[in-house]
């Protein structure tokens, strides 16, 4: 299976610097991957996943414009990012997860775009893009406020971090062994 660092039409999904999300809407399913070899596969605690089809949701800016982000088809995540200790709070998968999965693609996604370095602001827009979504998803304020204060406060070196292998090609010839179906391709 062929890793590699940029979908194949790149896109700048920030706004502006100080711009504020008022609302957000799913606008698509989430359909995720996991590969039959995955537990094989794990590096560390446990094995990734793949968004599976491309995944949207569109938020509306404080001038009252609706903008979409769209996560590309094989982008790799491992779901919610949350410590082992503290998984009695907030597990991996629950009314957040489509909210991690945007957050998760937000916080790499500068690396896609050439010539860009991680702001601060691009990150404050991902973790506000969060919060916007776990309440659209009516996630218990208290726990929207939770995560949303723990990735604002632990978040940044994931933010900063470099890394080379955030995507996957879903039509990879080394993937046809590891699903039980033809990969049916969206035209």
């Amino acid at each position: 299976m062929q890793r590699f660092d940029h979908p194949s039409q790149p896109i700048d999904p920030y706004p502006d610097p100080g711009t504020r999300v008022t609302a957000l809407k799913y606008d698509s399913a989430l359909v995720l991957a996991r590969l039959r070899d995955a537990p094989k596969m794990r590096n560390g605690e446990d094995a990734d996943y793949l968004t599976f089809r491309p995944y949207s949701v569109t938020w509306k800016s404080e001038s009252g414009d609706w903008r979409q982000i769209t996560v590309p088809e094989g982008f790799i995540t491992d779901l919610t990012s949350v410590p082992r200790p503290l998984r009695w709070i907030a597990g991996r998968v629950g009314p957040w997860l489509e909210a991690a999965i945007v957050h998760d693609y937000l916080y790499v996604a500068w690396q896609d775009v050439p010539g860009k370095s991680p702001l601060r602001e691009d990150r404050r827009f991902a973790d506000d893009i969060m919060l916007a979504a776990m309440r659209e998803a009516e996630v218990h304020p208290w726990m929207a406020w939770a995560i949303h204060r723990a990735v604002s406060l632990f978040g940044g070196r994931t933010y900063a971090g470099r890394n080379p292998e955030r995507y996957v090609l879903l039509d990879d010839p080394a993937l046809d062994d590891q699903f039980d179906f033809r990969i049916p391709r969206v035209v």
